[in-house]
């Protein structure tokens, strides 16, 4: 019972640190910001070609460019909440109920129903994934995890989770060694989270 409760805090962990680092909001939305036309236009000498468009300040560029630019260091959804239906959400929270009332066979299932709703979506696989590991299925949750991981579109908020699951999974099934390389992943996948804005 101790072993479920640390692989359910654990799970908690990661979807905890999902919704903290989704709390300091969205910074200025990308298209707002720079918009203002204080772009370096007629006021050089006649005749003087404009300056080349990846040169100096990116608010002083051409106006199509900033917010293409812009939207590829777009955050990446933090919470399932971010990207999932109404449904999909009642599902996750159905399933995190009876997770922690230790029905872990009934919160599988009600997992299942959510992926048959949103088979893309990383945040239900990675829930599976901490369902499995707390019922001892360590290689089911590492290939729930990985599968997570290949559905998030390169999200280093998804990614780190999933690696310190796969990390705990290998761990229990006494791979040291894989356990902390696993671990350096979800190092390097926070490092990267913490690049976006909070």
């Amino acid at each position: 019972m101790n072993k479920i409760k640390s692989i359910l805090a654990l799970g908690a962990l990661i979807l905890v640190a999902g919704c903290a680092t989704q709390s300091g909001g969205m910074s200025a939305p990308s298209g707002n910001a720079p918009s203002q036309p204080s772009q370096a236009s007629p006021s050089g000498p006649a005749g003087q070609a404009p300056p080349p468009a990846n040169s100096g300040n990116p608010s002083v560029n051409a106006p199509q460019q900033p917010p293409q630019q812009q939207q590829k260091k777009k955050t990446p959804p933090q919470n399932a909440s971010q990207i999932s239906s109404p449904a999909v959400m009642s599902l996750l929270g159905r399933a995190d109920t009876l997770a922690n009332a230790g029905h872990m066979d009934a919160a599988a299932s009600t997992l299942e129903r959510a992926l048959d709703l949103a088979p893309r979506n990383p945040f239900i696989y990675q829930r599976m994934a901490a369902v499995r590991l707390a019922q001892g299925e360590n290689g089911q949750a590492e290939q729930l995890a990985m599968k997570s991981n290949s559905v998030s579109n390169n999200n280093p908020f998804v990614e780190a989770g999933n690696w310190q699951l796969i990390a705990e999974a290998r761990k229990q099934a006494g791979n040291s060694n894989g356990a902390q390389k696993a671990r350096a992943q979800a190092v390097n996948f926070r490092q990267a989270a913490s690049q976006y804005p909070q």
